[in-house]
């Protein structure tokens, strides 16, 4: 690969939003043209049909011409393999093969088992009604999502749009969609990949053809382009660093996060189950930070860049906030094609990072940028009037070691920390996956009796997650007890939908269906079911608990802390 050509692998990716042209779904099929073109693309091959008529008015997008090459084939199947072949002769040009709904979608089923077991990519693009139609007996609508199985690398079923006009989330839904579908189709395990294309009447644009692309100085928006950086194609030190660029470490980053943030001398912003949060470049009290820093577009500390490690879900300032903001680049670190990206504005995917040693990134190292930040989280925490519930929190994050691991449940109290806690002592970790509350206790007495080497593991949760757990409490006389304290912080319901939007609900509705309240006597269930447990309360509530954290224990117990 050239010097150029590596270089224009960590160049951004925009398109422009298509103009107005009276059908949504005609705009969104401009949009995923010009995606894939914008990803290599230049064949597709077309069978004819009304309900995929949007993607044949979009070839007439000027913006394409003599970048897309069409080829009309009237059987379905003879259409999908002269994309199949297409794709044989370029595989980082995939071919595309366009039909239209119901039967003409199941001819495609052979071309696409022969891109799975040949390692083929293939592109495959089926029409299909809007939602509204599906299963009432409209004409030509069957099931049309899943139906090549586990054949596709990747398989997706867009939403139709608006039918006037496609909304700006809509368009970004479907050019990200497009492509995470052509890095699963070109990525270390090449292969076929099905995106179903929900369309909505009108199908044909109102003036008959596609409107001119706008004059480049009147745009008013363009859409970004995610890029996936071939893993052995390129090396990831062709990325070259922002100065106002912070780093991301969501849940299971790692320690590559703080080893790139520090030798850059970048902010590091690190959730309490990242394994980052940690070193001269962690920023305590990020999330209020962000949040301040982010509703001033000209605040010096706005970042140019943010680069993303592990799957962070913890803030809203950071997931819509910072990740959502036009105007910061967002360099995401995943060598799958399965990246997190919730907002849809990701402009890079890397495999990999390269950590500068030997004083390679001194130029950065110690930039006022970094050391601002430091100084405004501090401040944050400082000047934080902290709750009896965030200072049993941090009581139990101050006895965590590396030989007393820390698991935290998808409760106020992981945010908390989030917020508040100081670098991490030990190993931390949380059920961030689908954040639900479910097994935690089971979890956690799982991770203590396979933990190597062994050694004390504590759990902190609120009462709701504890109690929806309550049958793993139960474990037989005869099985080995794992070494495990349960610290229920219990506020009497779920605090964490106090700090939603629906805290404005009624107070009785708030109460009733989302704080709700269970009037249960934590450490009397526990006795019941034979777990130890003890009690802590009132104004000296978290020295008591650093206190039993700190004392010798064996086997189960339970620490229930309220007000």
């Amino acid at each position: 690969m050239s010097e150029d050509s590596v270089s224009d692998a960590f160049a951004p990716l925009r398109i422009d939003a298509p103009a107005p042209a009276g059908s949504g779904a005609v705009e969104e099929a401009v949009a995923i043209w010009r995606t894939l073109v914008a990803l290599g693309v230049r064949h597709a091959a077309i069978s004819p049909g009304s309900r995929s008529a949007p993607l044949v008015y979009a070839l007439e997008d000027r913006a394409l011409a003599g970048a897309l090459q069409a080829h009309v084939r009237l059987d379905e199947r003879a259409a999908a393999f002269t994309a199949l072949g297409a794709s044989r002769a370029d595989p980082s040009a995939p071919g595309v093969v366009v039909t239209t709904s119901g039967t003409a979608t199941t001819h495609l089923h052979a071309a696409v088992l022969e891109a799975h077991h040949a390692r083929v990519p293939l592109i495959v693009l089926t029409a299909d009604r809007p939602i509204e139609l599906r299963d009432v007996g409209a004409n030509q609508a069957t099931h049309q999502a899943g139906l090549y199985g586990d054949a596709v690398r990747f398989a997706a079923d867009l939403p139709a749009p608006t039918s006037g006009i496609a909304s700006e989330v809509e368009l970004r839904t479907a050019v990200s969609t497009l492509a995470r579908a052509v890095a699963a189709a070109t990525g270390p395990h090449p292969g076929p990949v099905h995106v179903n294309l929900g369309f909505r009447d009108p199908l044909v644009p109102a003036d008959g053809t596609v409107p001119a692309p706008v004059p480049a100085d009147e745009r008013t928006e363009r859409l970004v382009v995610t890029r996936r950086v071939p893993p052995v194609a390129t090396d990831p030190a062709e990325l070259t660093p922002v100065q106002r660029t912070v780093v991301v470490a969501g849940d299971g980053a790692g320690p590559l996060a703080r080893a790139y943030a520090e030798a850059h001398g970048f902010p590091l912003l690190a959730e309490p189950s990242s394994g980052a949060r940690e070193g001269s470049s962690m920023i305590p009290g990020y999330p209020r930070l962000l949040a301040r820093i982010l509703g001033e577009q000209d605040h010096p500390l706005r970042p140019e860049r943010a680069v993303v490690l592990g799957h962070p879900t913890l803030s809203r300032s950071v997931v819509s906030g910072l990740l959502g903001a036009p105007d910061i680049e967002t360099v995401i670190v995943d060598p799958t094609a399965a990246w997190s990206d919730a907002a849809r504005r990701a402009d890079l995917v890397v495999p990999s990072l390269p950590v500068p040693v030997d004083g390679a990134a001194e130029d950065l190292a110690g930039s006022p940028f970094l050391a601002r930040w430091r100084e405004d989280g501090a401040h944050e925490v400082a000047s934080a009037d902290l709750s009896w519930q965030q200072r049993a929190a941090l009581a139990v994050w101050g006895a965590t070691s590396s030989g007393s691991p820390l698991i935290l449940g998808s409760s106020s109290l992981v945010r908390d920390l989030e917020q508040l806690a100081p670098e991490a002592r030990g190993p931390v970790l949380a059920g961030r996956g689908l954040a639900g509350i479910d097994g935690m206790v089971s979890t956690a007495g799982g991770y203590a009796l396979a933990a190597r080497p062994p050694g004390r593991v504590r759990l902190l949760v609120g009462d709701v997650t504890a109690l929806h757990d309550l049958t793993g409490w139960v474990i037989g006389p005869a099985e080995q007890q794992p070494d495990l304290d349960i610290v229920v912080v219990d506020d009497g319901g779920g605090r964490i939908f106090s700090g939603l939007e629906h805290s404005r609900a009624r107070p009785q509705l708030l109460e009733r269906f989302f704080t709700t309240p269970h009037g249960t006597d934590i450490a009397e269930a526990a006795r019941a079911l034979g777990i130890p447990a003890h009690r802590v309360g009132g104004e000296a509530a978290s020295e008591d608990l650093a206190e039993l954290l700190a004392g010798p224990a064996t086997g189960r117990r339970m620490i229930v802390v309220g007000p």
